[in-house]
């Protein structure tokens, strides 16, 4: 009983060690692969599919607007309709659909929590 649970632990250590070295050596097209279906996603997102479902859901968990920036939307079916999408906002108390239709805004509101990450990233660093 020994040996089988030895020769499972081994099975699956062998399965993770090749599935790291396979991302590492793949990494570049992993990058690429992931970062052309999101700018598809984005620009197909209508803010009722399972897709759009899915960009909310990565923009919630990860706290990003967009591929790069906010300026991904631009070029959205979505955008001249509906702005930039709600899941967009950091706090969603104080964030309405009317806000995010001017573009205006919507810099300020990225400037804003770019300052705001800088600040947070670098409390340590200042004197």
């Amino acid at each position: 009983m020994l040996k089988l649970y030895v020769a499972f632990l081994s099975l699956v250590f062998m399965t993770e060690l090749i599935a790291g070295i396979s991302g590492f050596v793949f990494r570049h097209e992993i990058k690429g692969t992931f970062l052309t279906s999101y700018s598809d996603a984005v620009r197909r997102y209508d803010g009722r599919s399972d897709v759009s479902l899915a960009v909310d859901g990565v923009q919630r968990r990860l706290h990003c607007c967009g591929v790069y920036n906010y300026t991904s939307w631009f070029s959205s079916v979505y955008f001249p309709l509906g702005g930039v999408p709600v899941s967009c906002c950091v706090s969603l108390s104080d964030c309405r659909g009317d806000d995010l239709r001017n573009t205006t805004m919507v810099v300020g509101m990225s400037l804003a929590c770019c300052l705001s990450r800088f600040i947070n990233n670098n409390q340590y660093e200042m004197v």
